[in-house]
C-alpha cells in the first residue's frame, strides 16, 4: 500500500493525476528537520565534487559541504562514493537549501573523546607570528610559542615546519567551539629541549607528561593544603577576636552596674 498526493483535478475522462515523489520529498524534509532539531551526527555518500566544496545526499536530498567544513582532505575526485559523518549548519526548506559540515561533526566526535593531559600525535599545518596551528585528530589546535619551549624561542620555522609530525600535550579545550590549546615545553625532560633535541622530547612524552602531571597534582594539593589553613586560621583569629569583644561589653556592663 502506498501514499499519493493529487496533483490535478480529473480530467474528462475522470482521471486524476497523482504523484509519489512529491510524498518522498516531503517525508524526506520532514527527515531532514528532525535531524537538525536534534543536532545528531549522520552519514552520507558524497555524489559529485565542485571548485567550492562537495555534494552529498541526505535522505535523497541534496546536500552542500563546504571545502572549509571538510577534515583532514581536499574535495577532489576521490571523495566521490564516499561516505562521511556530517552535521547540518543550515536546513532552509522553503529555499530547498541543505548545508552540512564534517568538520564540525568530526570535532564533536573527537572532543568527546580528549581530556586536559593527554599526550597526542600531531602534524603542525600552519607556522604563525604567535605559534603553530597543529591538526590532531582531523581538528586545528593552537600551540603558541610561549608553550613550545621553557627556553626563548627566536626563530619559530627553525624549531617547526609546516608538514612536520610532532607529541604535544592538551592542557586546555572548548568542548563547544572545538577548540584545543596545546603544548610541548610541558614534554621536556630538560628546558630547552624542544630547540635542542626534539627527537628526546617526542621519544620521552609519555614518561615526561607522567611526571609533570603528577607534580601539578602534588602542587594542586599544596594549595588546596594552604587555602585550609588560611581557612581555619582565619577562624581560630575570629574567635579571639569575638571573645575579646565578649570580655570588653562584661566589663562596661559590670562598671555601669556599679555605679
Amino acid at each position: 500500500e502506498r501514499e499519493f498526493q493529487i496533483i490535478s483535478e480529473e480530467d474528462e475522462n475522470g482521471q486524476l493525476l497523482v504523484s509519489v515523489r512529491r510524498i518522498e520529498y516531503r517525508q524526506a524534509w520532514d527527515k531532514v528537520v528532525a535531524k537538525r532539531d536534534t543536532d545528531e551526527v549522520f552519514d552520507a555518500e558524497c555524489v559529485s565534487v565542485n571548485r567550492g566544496g562537495a555534494i552529498f545526499l541526505v535522505e535523497g536530498l541534496r546536500a552542500f559541504l563546504p571545502g572549509s567544513h571538510l577534515t583532514g582532505r581536499l574535495p577532489d575526485e576521490d571523495l566521490v562514493g564516499q561516505t562521511l559523518p556530517l552535521k547540518f549548519l543550515e536546513v532552509n526548506q522553503e529555499d530547498n537549501k541543505l548545508v552540512v559540515s564534517n568538520r564540525r561533526a568530526v570535532v564533536e566526535t573527537q572532543m568527546e573523546s580528549l581530556s586536559r593531559g593527554d599526550v597526542i600525535d600531531g602534524l603542525v599545518k600552519a607556522l604563525k607570528p604567535y605559534g603553530a596551528f597543529v591538526e590532531v585528530g582531523g581538528m586545528s589546535g593552537l600551540l603558541h610559542i610561549s608553550q613550545i619551549s621553557m627556553d626563548r624561542i627566536n626563530d619559530l620555522e627553525a624549531v617547526l615546519q609546516p608538514g612536520q609530525k610532532i607529541k604535544c600535550m592538551i592542557i586546555d579545550h572548548d568542548k563547544a567551539n572545538g577548540r584545543i590549546a596545546l603544548s610541548t615545553k610541558t614534554l621536556e625532560p630538560e628546558p630547552g629541549d624542544m630547540i635542542r633535541d626534539p627527537e628526546r622530547v617526542y621519544e620521552m612524552a609519555e614518561e615526561t607528561a607522567k611526571v609533570y602531571l603528577e607534580r601539578q597534582e602534588q602542587e594542586r594539593k599544596k594549595r588546596e593544603e594552604s587555602a585550609k589553613d588560611i581557612v581555619l586560621g582565619l577562624g581560630d583569629a575570629l574567635d579571639e577576636l569575638t571573645g575579646d569583644s565578649a570580655e570588653d561589653s562584661s566589663d562596661n556592663l559590670d562598671s555601669i552596674l556599679s555605679e
